[in-house]
């Protein structure tokens, strides 16, 4: 069947999906639809902790079962340890025919590919699939389907139900014992969990792995304890030094610099770079690089920018502390100065993906963008 970009999408994919070809964006304006139901469980009285030793045991106590939707997000990164922690107790226990939806995948989880290999995982949701999982796919050794969304369309395809997260896995740097999170205060600081917010409220189980337990209340909390069912305790989350590798390293290639420079002439160029003009850029290193030649055209016609917003990396930070920018809406830090930024500068904040991207809500702030 035709989509509306002209663009052939098989008839079998359209019947194993459930899915009805792409219309165009504006056939949603104003779309109403029933946000699916979650399951609640309360939890009254008790010793006022959710504390669990063995991961096995947590998955039992969860009704893991063969056939099972389980999400990671990514903001680890590249020294996510989470994900593959996870998966083989999973593997271990002889589950089969998981799906894993994932904000992102990539070489961090390059010991999945036996998993697909082997049936233990059939069916991949993600934004994004790096490293030898998406060669592992390119070469047909997934068994199902994979399926990449935006991440704005992640948080649609959880809250319209069209995917339903059965044990949401939450890797939090601090967290108490009744499940308060947050991105920094630990061993491994990665700045936000902007990610995992819609998986901490829709799926059934919610588990928390931490390295870095603290005393009760975590406070402010990324994720809160009134969506986490247990918490459980290792010896390490991630490596928050390999946050800042491959794409966010500081750019020297000079075609990427080449790249940067023309993107930040032809922004200066047009009618809209203006004073209180709103920009997003990416972690590639031509785009961060476009955020310090940006800075150049701003201070030559001494024009502030409204707002920044999406993953944060040293430059977009510098802007800010320059006062360059009047804040920035952070759903990912790329390095460690945008993590330390975001700890101390009031006018750095972290925001939702939903905030950030949700198609289907009533206010999105890339609806708000004029330069991405």
């Amino acid at each position: 069947m035709i989509n509306a970009v002209g663009r052939d999408i098989p008839d079998a994919v359209l019947a194993e999906t459930g899915k009805t070809v792409f219309r165009g964006s504006r056939h949603f304006d104003g779309y109403s639809y029933e946000k699916t139901a979650v399951k609640a469980r309360a939890r009254i009285g008790g010793e006022g902790s959710k504390l669990e030793k063995d991961l096995q045991e947590v998955l039992r106590k969860c009704n893991a079962h063969d056939g099972m939707t389980i999400s990671f997000h990514h903001h680890f990164r590249e020294g996510d340890l989470v994900a593959m922690q996870v998966m083989q107790a999973i593997h271990d226990m002889g589950f089969k025919n998981i799906t894993i939806c994932a904000s992102s995948l990539s070489k961090a989880q390059d010991a999945l590919v036996p998993m697909l290999e082997d049936g233990t995982v059939t069916h991949i949701e993600s934004s994004g699939v790096r490293g030898k999982i998406g060669e592992a796919i390119s070469e047909g050794k997934l068994q199902g389907i994979a399926i990449l969304r935006s991440h704005g369309g992640r948080v649609r395809a959880i809250e319209t139900g069209e995917t339903k997260i059965d044990i949401a896995f939450i890797g939090a740097p601090s967290c108490d014992e009744y499940g308060n999170c947050r991105a920094v205060g630990g061993n491994s600081n990665c700045g936000v969990l902007s990610y995992s917010a819609i998986d901490a409220e829709y799926a059934e189980y919610v588990v928390v792995l931490t390295d870095c337990l603290v005393p009760f209340p975590n406070f402010p909390a990324d994720i809160s304890m009134t969506d986490v069912d247990y918490v459980l305790k290792v010896d390490a989350i991630g490596d928050p030094e390999k946050i800042a590798t491959g794409a966010a390293r500081p750019v020297t290639d000079r075609r990427k610099l080449m790249m940067a420079e023309s993107c930040a002439k032809f922004i200066a160029a047009t009618p809209y770079f203006k004073e209180g003009f709103t920009f997003q850029t990416g972690i590639g290193g031509a785009a961060s690089a476009t955020a310090l030649c940006l800075s150049e055209k701003m201070r030559e016609k001494n024009i502030h920018m409204g707002f920044g917003a999406g993953g944060m990396s040293k430059p977009m930070c510098d802007l800010l502390d320059e006062g360059l920018v009047s804040c920035l809406l952070d759903t990912q830090d790329f390095d460690l100065p945008s993590i330390e930024n975001l700890i101390s500068h009031p006018k750095h904040f972290s925001i939702s993906t939903k905030e950030y991207a949700d198609p289907f809500c009533k206010g999105a702030v890339v609806n708000k963008l004029d330069f991405v």
